[in-house]
């Protein structure tokens, strides 16, 4: 789809943002107990102008999670390199802290993965994300991100490896 494949659950629905298009665009995967995993992809020029590096980016999306009005507290709890079609691709897990909802006290966690890569091939970048919704719906769902984000295959030749 637009250039890219990514192996998902069958059990997972799909769906693609209307406005998406071969330039830029993202798709929510979604498994049945409402867990939810994104690729977003745009022209990479406009990224690397914005960004010096992977972990820029990343640090970027990390202080939009922060500066959500129910997030009391955000932290980086994993971040490494991975190789993904032949790309750096950097890893990194977040942990949130929430603010219950209206009538409740306290807060809960709140897990998401992400996955930044830059495809010099296709001139995209590419953000695999996924946010924890049910963590009871899989004993490891660290293991299915990972699984699903290391599928990915962005360009061409990486689709032949």
């Amino acid at each position: 789809m637009y250039g890219f494949e990514l192996k998902i659950p069958n059990d997972w629905r799909v769906e693609v943002n209307p406005k998406s298009t071969r330039e830029k665009g993202d798709v929510a995967f979604h498994s049945k107990a409402g867990n939810r995993f994104f690729v977003t992809w745009g022209d990479l020029a406009k990224v690397e102008g914005r960004f010096k590096s992977l972990e820029e980016h990343r640090d970027k999306n990390v202080k939009q999670i922060r500066s959500g009005p129910d997030v009391k507290k955000v932290d980086i709890t994993e971040s490494h390199d991975e190789q993904i079609s032949g790309h750096r691709a950097l890893f990194s897990h977040v942990s949130a802290d929430v603010k219950a909802g209206m009538f409740a006290r306290g807060s809960y966690a709140r897990d998401m993965w992400s996955i930044h890569l830059y495809c010099p091939e296709q001139a995209r970048y590419y953000v695999i994300y996924c946010l924890l919704r049910d963590p009871k719906e899989y004993q490891d769902f660290a293991y299915i991100f990972n699984s699903m984000a290391r599928s990915l295959v962005c360009h061409p030749s990486a689709f032949n490896s």
